[in-house]
């Protein structure tokens, strides 16, 4: 039988542009986050058998794979990168039976190249471009989640009425991951008027809720999903500013029932997420509630193999077959330290 080749690249540390900024603007942080977890990935597909791995720095035969013309024009249209990212995208795609797609939700990027992939008809790792934009706002996916009656953290535009609760607001990007350019103000007036001082419309505000900062590892599939790892998360605020500065894979002991079960509601609000997909989350006094979804790879990766003692890679590969693994194949959950705080990792 044939090997399967499947593409997997990281759009950050492979000179993807950062979104909305031209070429040679992505932040050394995320250059050095996105290459942590293709490390991680491309070890655990080389450990698969039947897999033949592709990467961006694998030489392609162009004349056999490529048409250079029409392809580059109408990638470099779509916005989102320079032609010769582009090309070598393109090139590997067409030269591979499935892509793994590592990118940044933000402007389109990750919904626009998983589009790609289906467009040119591969075996796309990831989850649906559909569940893509939905999870790449989190106005959108509040409003997903809400509808599903999952906890959440109450999400809010700069123009709408909020809650007077007499504590801290958070301003983030809709669109943006993580901690990058996410805010802490006293009270919700602070937050708003910064937001309008500085021309802000895209972004959104949340009331601070305190508790312990999580985020969970799954495996989805058609709207189920088992947990891989529960993960305790390292958040420090500077400057006004939240930094991660990584997280403690399976590092949430005790907590199993209750996230097992969100989980459950979360894949079943997006049923469009497939494969990997994280979700951060807030142990409040009152319970655990969503932060946001991720349906891409997070750096809790980098450690999931060490902590579970199983290559999460051949399990997302295991899902085309259409079911998802019992939880017999989780034999441990090993606390496993991933640092990204000495490179500025937000």
């Amino acid at each position: 039988m044939a090997p399967l080749k499947v593409f997997a690249f990281d759009h950050a540390s492979a000179g993807g542009p950062a979104p909305g900024a031209g070429a040679g603007h992505v932040p050394a942080s995320l250059r050095h986050k996105g290459a942590l977890m293709l490390a991680a990935l491309c070890a655990d597909l080389r450990r698969v058998p039947g897999i033949e791995l592709i990467t961006l720095d694998d030489p392609v035969d162009a004349a056999d794979s490529f048409d250079s013309v029409s392809a580059i024009s109408s990638a470099a249209a779509h916005g989102y990168g320079q032609p010769s990212f582009m090309q070598r995208f393109t090139e590997r795609v067409l030269a591979a039976d499935a892509v793994w797609p590592l990118a940044p939700e933000a402007n389109g990027v990750l919904e626009q190249l998983s589009h790609d992939v289906l467009r040119h008809e591969r075996i796309l790792l990831g989850s649906s471009p559909a569940a893509v934009k939905v999870a790449a706002s989190k106005r959108a996916t509040f409003a997903a989640l809400v509808r599903a009656g999952v906890p959440t953290v109450p999400t809010f535009a700069p123009g709408d009425p909020l809650p007077d609760n007499g504590g801290a607001w958070v301003a983030k990007p809709d669109d943006g991951a993580g901690c990058l350019d996410t805010r802490l103000f006293a009270d919700s007036g602070a937050a708003r008027a910064w937001t309008g001082a500085h021309g802000r419309r895209d972004y959104v505000l949340q009331p601070f809720i305190g508790g312990r900062a999580g985020s969970l590892s799954l495996l989805c599939c058609f709207g189920s999903a088992l947990v891989l790892s529960r993960n305790e998360q390292r958040i420090a605020v500077h400057d006004n500013q939240f930094h991660f500065l990584g997280s403690t894979v399976n590092g949430l002991a005790g907590t199993g029932g209750e996230l097992d079960a969100l989980a459950l509601r979360v894949a079943a609000a997006l049923p469009g997420l497939w494969g990997y997909a994280g979700v951060d989350i807030i142990l409040a006094a009152g319970g655990a509630l969503v932060l946001d979804v991720n349906p891409r790879l997070t750096v809790s990766y980098a450690g999931l193999h060490t902590s579970i003692a199983c290559n999460p890679a051949a399990l997302v590969l295991e899902l085309l077959g259409g079911t998802l693994p019992g939880p017999d194949v989780l034999t441990r959950a090993l606390p496993v330290s991933v640092d990204v705080a000495a490179f500025g990792v937000r």
